[in-house]
C-alpha cells in the first residue's frame, strides 16, 4: 500500500490575513497581548484624562536568563516566563491588562492619583519576586526589576517603553527594586551608546584620537628611558572624553581590537620617529583583557613592531593583574611568547584592587607598577608608607623592576628613591604630552 504524505500545515505566511493578524497580536509563550497591542492601547489612553503610570516588570537580566537557557534549555526558560507571569497575575488587578512586550518584560498601565508616588502594587511585586520561582522542582532565584514612568502621550509608545525599561534596569541597583525613570541616569546610558556608535568614525578620522606620552624616569639616575602611551579622544561634539570613561565601554565590545591596533601602530610609528631623532626610548602600551584573550594577539603585536622597523625590546606591554582571571591560560601563554621574543611585560596598577599574591610569582612579567593610590599620599615625612614598603619588598623579592605611578611631590620622589624603587612617573617629573612635545622635552632633559 502506497504511503501518502501527510498534508502540509499552513505556515503563518499562508494563513488567512485576518487570522495571521490575530496570531501576530499575542505572545506565543504567555498568550498575552503583545507589544503591538500595547502600542494600540497607548494611543487609546491618550484620549483619557486620568493620571496614569506605565509599569514594566522585567523578570531578570539578560545575562542570568542566558545562563539558565544554556544550563536548562529553551523549554525550561519558557516555563520560567510562564511561572513568573502566574505570580505577577496574582498581584495585578484582574481588570488591568498585562502586555508581554519583550522576552522577559511585562507592561501594565496603572490609573493613579499621583504619578510621582510609587503605587503599592509595584512594591508588592518587588517583594513577591524576592522569593525564588520553582519550575520542575528546581528553585530559580531571579533578579526582578520594576520600572515606572508617567504616561505622556507626547512621548510616544516606543520611547515610553524604552524609558520604563531603563527605569526597571536601574531599579536592580536599589534595595527597593522599584525605580522611576531618571533622566540623568538615562542620559548616561545614551552618552555611552553614542560614544560606542561614534568610535568607528573616530578611528577612521585623523583629528579625533591621539596619543600622549608620560615619561618614565630612572629614580636613581634621573634619566628617562621609557614613556607610557596614553590614549586621548577629542569628540567633535562631546569634546574631550576621558579614557577612564570610554575604554571600559569599548572593552565590552569587538571595537577593542581595532582600537588597540590603532594605538599600537601609532605608538610604534612615533617611537620610530623618536629613535630616528636620537632618542632611544621604550614605549609602553596598555593591553585589555579582551586583547590577551584573542588568539594570535602576540603575533599581531610583533608584526606591528616589525613593520615599524623596531626590535621587540623597544616596546613594553602593560596589563592589570585582575584581567588574568579571564582565560588565564591563553593570556599567560601569550605573555610568555612576547617575553621570549624580547618584549618587556609590566603588571599595571598593582595594589589598586584585586591582587592574588599567591599567583604573582607565576605571572610572566618584568616590571611591577605600583598604583598611584599608594604613592600620592606621600607628601611629607611621617606619612603612612606601610603598604608601600610591603609591596616594594614583595616585588623586589620576586625580582621585578618596580615603577611607582603618581609621583607628585619632591618628597615622594626622594622617599621612593631611598626605598630602592627603580622607576617612576608622575606630574612631579612630567605630565603626559603629545609626541612632538615629548621630543622637545627629551632634548631639554638628556
Amino acid at each position: 500500500m502506497q504511503h501518502k504524505p501527510a498534508p502540509r500545515q499552513a505556515t503563518n505566511r499562508q494563513l488567512d490575513p485576518k487570522l495571521r493578524d490575530l496570531v501576530g497580536r499575542y505572545d506565543h509563550v504567555s498568550g498575552l497581548p503583545n507589544r503591538k497591542q500595547f502600542i494600540e492601547h497607548f494611543h487609546e489612553l491618550a484620549q483619557a484624562a486620568r493620571p496614569t503610570l506605565i509599569m514594566l516588570v522585567t523578570l531578570t537580566d539578560a545575562r542570568h536568563y542566558n545562563e539558565v537557557l544554556r544550563a536548562l534549555g529553551i523549554a525550561f526558560c519558557e516555563d520560567l516566563v510562564r511561572c513568573g507571569l502566574a505570580r505577577l497575575e496574582t498581584l495585578v488587578d484582574p481588570d488591568l491588562t498585562i502586555f508581554h512586550v519583550s522576552l522577559l518584560s511585562f507592561a501594565v498601565t496603572l490609573p493613579v492619583d499621583d504619578t510621582a508616588v510609587v503605587p503599592p502594587v509595584a512594591d508588592a511585586i518587588a517583594h513577591a519576586f524576592a522569593q525564588a520561582l520553582t519550575i520542575d522542582a528546581i528553585p530559580i532565584r531571579i533578579d526582578v526589576g520594576v520600572g515606572l514612568v508617567p504616561f505622556n502621550p507626547d512621548t510616544g509608545p516606543a520611547e515610553s517603553l524604552r524609558a520604563v525599561l531603563v527605569a526597571a534596569q536601574d531599579s536592580r541597583r536599589t534595595n527597593r527594586h522599584v525605580s522611576f525613570y531618571d533622566h540623568k541616569t538615562d542620559a548616561a546610558h545614551l552618552r555611552a551608546f553614542r560614544i560606542l556608535a561614534d568610535l568607528p568614525r573616530a578611528l577612521a578620522a585623523d583629528d579625533q584620537l591621539s596619543l600622549h606620552y608620560q615619561p618614565r624616569i630612572n629614580l636613581q639616575t634621573g634619566a628617562c628611558h621609557a614613556a607610557e602611551a596614553l590614549l586621548r579622544w577629542t569628540h567633535p561634539d562631546l569634546g574631550a572624553i576621558s579614557p577612564a570613561e570610554f575604554v571600559p565601554l569599548v572593552e565590552q565590545t569587538a571595537l577593542i581590537t581595532p582600537l588597540t591596533d590603532w594605538v599600537t601602530q601609532r605608538a610604534l610609528q612615533q617611537n620610530r620617529s623618536l629613535r630616528d631623532a636620537g632618542h632611544a626610548l621604550r614605549i609602553s602600551i596598555n593591553a585589555s583583557p579582551a586583547n590577551l584573550s584573542e588568539r594570535g594577539f602576540h603575533d599581531v603585536l610583533l608584526g606591528h613592531c616589525d613593520a615599524a622597523g623596531l626590535a621587540p625590546d623597544h616596546i613594553e606591554l602593560e596589563f592589570t593583574e585582575g584581567m588574568l582571571a579571564t582565560n588565564a591560560g591563553l593570556a599567560i601563554a601569550q605573555l610568555d611568547h612576547l617575553r621570549s621574543a624580547g618584549v618587556d611585560v609590566a603588571i599595571d596598577d598593582f595594589g589598586s584592587g584585586y591582587s592574588n599574591l599567591s599567583n604573582l610569582a607565576n605571572i610572566p612579567a618584568d616590571v611591577l607598577k605600583i598604583d598611584q593610590s599608594l604613592v600620592r599620599p606621600l607628601t611629607q615625612a611621617g606619612d603612612d608608607d606601610f603598604l608601600l614598603r610591603q609591596v616594594l619588598a614583595i616585588a623586589q623579592g620576586l625580582d621585578f623592576r618596580v615603577c611607582a605611578e603618581g609621583i607628585e611631590s619632591e618628597f615622594a620622589f626622594n622617599h621612593l628613591r631611598e626605598l630602592g624603587c627603580h622607576e617612576g612617573q608622575g606630574y612631579f617629573m612630567a605630565r603626559p604630552m603629545p609626541a612632538d612635545r615629548l621630543a622637545d622635552w627629551l632634548e631639554a632633559h638628556p
